[in-house]
């Protein structure tokens, strides 16, 4: 599938913060996200579960999850360190980064180190270019660079040697993980999201060659909607390694048993949220559903979710006419209206979980997620 912008990708489901689920279930508690996988039109869908009260642990603690974006590959590649091409033996320039992720299981209060869990890392090099992937300004179909995965040992952990990732417009500085149990079956736990870096590191690093060729960054953290989303919760603290590159470890807690349906719990009354996944295939067959599953202004159940309502319909609207003039014309033009479609779905998917956040969206929020998340594929 020819890719024409790179990935804005958006988080799934209301992100509980640390304070919110210390406030939930006291000043020792940690949380957990639940994910299940149910086919899907790419494959598979994810069900993004309640926060669970769980035991106090470094490892048990909540992380909002975010879609995968256009640049997964399923490689199966097998490796700790992620910076060669295994195609080609070129090794990826940039300041080398040791990440380490501590991986627990959740079930009921105990959390326990989580053996066996395949981590899947991938990310741009440093000049904002993904592997196997073709995009306007590059075409690396067949490359293999900056993917692979680990699996995690005893003590939970799984740990890579890549590099400082570069940037692209649209978006801040990041990586992408994935933890899953068992990537052939459609009910394996599958949670998928993103790393991001402090921006005066990030300065730093990127004043430096290769980074410094692409020039200056135009999206920090503060500026990118996805961050704002819960990035704060995703952000990689790193330190020196003495030679001139940097080491960090990033701990989660998963729950991997039970199921996830759409529930609210009294206690606490929080929702469970399924993700969906969108039955369309044209990007005119996703705008109507889009419109279907958006609130309806008519329906609304007070002026704030009315507003809201109108709000989220004209930004469709406006995404809608995009396409529709992109469907007119081609070449650079078609392109550049095309970018302009992903960035406006984008906006419109942070403002609906803005809305669900806030309480006034009215409907639930996966049906919208998961068919933007075909129509940014398709555009």
């Amino acid at each position: 599938m020819t890719i024409t912008g790179h990935d804005d990708d958006a988080q799934i489901g209301r992100v509980l913060a640390r304070r919110e689920v210390l406030a939930l279930f006291g000043t020792t508690a940690g949380a957990a996200v639940l994910i299940t996988c149910v086919p899907g039109r790419f494959g598979r869908s994810m069900r993004f579960g309640a926060a669970t009260a769980v035991a106090a642990g470094p490892s048990c603690v909540v992380r909002p999850e975010m879609i995968e974006g256009p640049f997964f590959v399923d490689e199966r590649l097998n490796r700790s360190d992620i910076r060669s091409d295994p195609t080609t033996g070129e090794v990826s320039p940039g300041v080398a980064l040791t990440l380490t992720f501590v991986v627990s299981r959740i079930a009921g209060s105990s959390c326990a180190p989580f053996d066996g869990a395949l981590v899947d890392l991938w990310q741009c090099d440093a000049i904002g270019i993904y592997s196997d992937a073709r995009d306007p300004s590059f075409d690396t179909t067949g490359r293999e660079f900056l993917r692979g995965y680990q699996v995690t040992d005893a003590d939970g952990t799984a740990r890579f040697v890549t590099i400082y990732p570069g940037w692209y417009p649209g978006r801040t500085v990041h990586l992408h993980f994935k933890i899953r149990t068992d990537p052939d079956s459609t009910t394996g736990l599958e949670f998928t999201s993103q790393l991001f870096f402090d921006d005066d590191l990030t300065d730093v690093v990127h004043a430096q060659q290769p980074y410094a060729s692409k020039g200056e960054r135009t999206v920090r953290n503060a500026g990118d909607t996805i961050y704002q989303a819960g990035g704060d919760e995703l952000l990689l603290s790193l330190t020196p390694d003495g030679s001139g590159g940097y080491v960090a470890t990033f701990e989660i807690g998963v729950e991997a048993s039970g199921s996830a349906t759409s529930t609210t719990t009294p206690s606490s009354g929080t929702t469970t949220t399924t993700l969906a996944g969108a039955s369309c295939a044209t990007t005119a067959a996703c705008m109507a559903e889009l419109q279907d599953a958006l609130p309806d202004p008519a329906t609304a159940g007070s002026r704030r979710a009315k507003r809201t309502a109108q709000g989220l319909r004209r930004r469709a609207a406006k995404v809608a006419s995009v396409l529709g003039r992109a469907q007119a014309t081609s070449g650079n033009r078609q392109r550049r209206l095309l970018r302009r479609a992903d960035a406006k779905l984008g906006e419109l998917l942070a403002a609906s979980q803005r809305a669900a956040t806030k309480g006034t969206l009215g409907v639930p929020l996966a049906p919208i997620q998961a068919t933007i998340e075909v129509l940014r594929a398709l555009v």
